[in-house]
């Protein structure tokens, strides 16, 4: 197994950009393998995962069946901008940082291998690019996802970023269909500060009859609940 930092020119981002991927040394002639794409929080970067948690000891468990990609999104909420100086990181990764990795491994992954998740800032990206972008994703996880952006609209930082209705998940998703969408699952702590916006967006789920899985367990908003319940999330994904 392979820990390997990767670091590229990004046209769309105009920087030199460094994400992390954990790969096999090898891959079974018989099963394609499947690609999960993780992303951060608000105040992390694309080494928290590895930092924080024991995903290396959890992804052992698949071994040459699953590839784990840990991209940078900054505090980007994993959107475009407005502000021609912040960067468009949506574009990014469905135009380049997917295309650009996927490129360079001896297996070729389609839908059906392709997930993406991620927490707090990152559960939102999750669900904004899964279901944006349902041609690209077979499955969408969030644990502790910032899903409701109204929070965050009205701070000058995330304005040009969240500056309408349409980065809003319910607005993304309102025209989805269970055969189109990811299959979803998501995790929340009940001392989280965002639980409340988990249960209304599990609430519009079922309302709007969109397959999903939701669970909560005691937990606040920290590493510890994320690593506890990472097996699980891994679990699903390879599902």
């Amino acid at each position: 197994m392979a820990n390997v930092d990767w670091h590229f020119f990004s046209n769309v981002l105009d920087v030199n950009y460094a994400f992390r991927a954990l790969i096999p040394d090898k891959f079974k002639e018989d099963k394609q393998p499947r690609i999960l794409y993780l992303l951060h929080g608000l105040s992390d970067d694309y080494t928290n995962w590895t930092r924080m948690t024991s995903i290396e000891r959890y992804w052992e468990k698949y071994n040459s069946e699953l590839i784990i990609v840990m991209p940078d999104g900054g505090r980007s909420f994993y959107s475009d901008t407005t502000d021609s100086h912040g960067g468009n990181y949506e574009s990014f990764f469905v135009k380049e940082l997917i295309p650009y990795f996927e490129s360079h491994l001896p297996v070729q992954i389609g839908r059906e291998q392709r997930a993406i998740c991620g927490l707090s800032m990152g559960g939102y990206g999750s669900f904004r690019l899964g279901l944006k972008f349902p041609e690209l994703f077979s499955a969408i996880g969030s644990f502790s996802g910032a899903v409701d952006s109204r929070r965050y609209l009205q701070l000058p930082e995330f304005s040009a970023r969240l500056w309408d209705e349409s980065s809003r998940l319910e607005i993304i998703a309102k025209d989805l269909t269970n055969d189109k969408t990811p299959r979803i699952k998501f995790l929340c702590g009940t001392e989280d500060f965002l639980l409340e916006h988990n249960r209304a967006w599990e609430k519009w789920l079922t309302e709007h009859g969109i397959d999903h899985e939701y669970k909560e367990y005691p937990g606040c908003h920290n590493w510890l609940f994320w690593d506890t319940h990472l097996p699980e999330m891994l679990d699903f994904i390879m599902a």
